[in-house]
């Protein structure tokens, strides 16, 4: 959670499934939600793109970075 905060803050965050595969050259890796849907994590994988599973379901992420929608996919930019 820290390390999306931090993202967040600096503008080096991609939100999203879309956001993050059209720029997958730009990105470290990957944080998914624990309830991502399979297909989802399958496509990222199928872009090469480095995985972390968070912990927290979307509805947690959103409450904690506070936010006004659900994300399941959050790219971290290198």
């Amino acid at each position: 959670m820290i390390e999306l905060n931090s993202a967040m803050n600096s503008g080096s965050l991609f939100l999203g499934i879309k956001q993050s595969l059209k720029n997958s050259k730009d990105l470290d890796k990957a944080i998914v939600s624990s309830d991502c849907r399979k297909n989802i994590i399958d496509l990222l994988k199928a872009n090469k793109i480095n995985i972390l599973i968070s912990e927290l379901t979307k509805d947690e992420i959103k409450e904690r970075l506070e936010i006004e929608f659900y994300c399941e996919v959050f790219g971290l930019k290198k």
